[in-house]
């Protein structure tokens, strides 16, 4: 102990001359919105740099995962090769464009999550471009640096996306409610609807963001409150939100196009 207040009268000086930066700092920072913003932004990048440094670390020591992850989405794009190619229209008329890009981080844990990805402006990422898997549907681009950007995931209490009941073409809304993020909820299917434990939910194609036919997840638990017309449906997602890695940035090409002539009939 003696040794310590030794070492601050010794040093008290310094020490005075750092607290007194450090509060200068601060009060040019908290005061000065030009000098507040260049720091986060330089702050920012250097913290993504970081988080990109950290999984690519984790990418090496997670290669047989990868490998096998790889192996199941080049199988999944020959088996739907001639599919897509003769009934999808929206993928051979070229309406989307993909980016393929590595997520550097990802939250699950909290009620409004978010990805940040390895991409940017220098990649022609915008604002309200979508992200997905060959497994599911994962976010929405809202904020774009030059070389990052980050998205709302799925996984957000706010946010709700447009689905389609593979087997019976009923639309439905799919939202989390905050707890396990393997499974999501689906709203407004109606009880005329013939649905199943197993029945296979896609992405309905209704908006500007997304494509149809993403395979979503499946449903898992549904029931038929009383006095109600619409199930509570529960519904296993295909991808795993806690082991996210490869990802795709689909763009609307047309979307301005679209979103006018909605606004027109608006």
């Amino acid at each position: 102990m003696r040794n310590f207040v030794d070492f601050i009268i010794k040093n008290i000086n310094s020490i005075i001359f750092l607290i007194l930066i450090s509060i200068s700092i601060t009060q040019i920072f908290s005061r000065n919105y030009f000098q507040a913003s260049k720091f986060n932004l330089f702050s920012s990048s250097i913290v993504n740099s970081i988080n990109e440094i950290q999984t690519e670390m984790f990418e090496y020591f997670d290669l047989i995962k990868l490998n096998q992850k790889l192996v199941i989405e080049n199988s999944f794009l020959k088996n739907n090769y001639d599919y897509y190619y003769e009934n999808d229209s929206i993928i051979f008329n070229k309406n989307y464009s993909y980016t393929p890009s590595k997520v550097i981080s990802n939250s699950i844990k909290f009620s409004k999550n978010f990805i940040t990805i390895n991409k940017g402006r220098y990649h022609n990422i915008e604002i309200e471009d979508g992200i997905i898997t060959n497994q599911g549907v994962i976010g929405i681009i809202n904020n774009v640096s030059d070389r990052f950007a980050t998205g709302i995931s799925i996984l957000n209490s706010q946010i709700k996306i447009n689905v389609v009941l593979k087997k019976s073409e009923h639309f439905g809304s799919l939202y989390w409610n905050g707890k396990n993020h393997q499974i999501m909820e689906l709203e407004d299917i109606p009880k005329s609807a013939n649905i199943a434990i197993g029945d296979t939910i896609i992405s309905g194609g209704m908006s500007s963001i997304f494509p149809r036919n993403i395979p979503i997840g499946v449903i898992c638990n549904f029931k038929l409150p009383e006095s109600t017309n619409y199930y509570e449906v529960s519904v296993k997602l295909f991808e795993d939100f806690g082991s996210l890695r490869n990802v795709y940035v689909v763009k609307n090409d047309f979307k301005e196009e679209f979103n006018d002539l909605k606004k027109m009939n608006e």
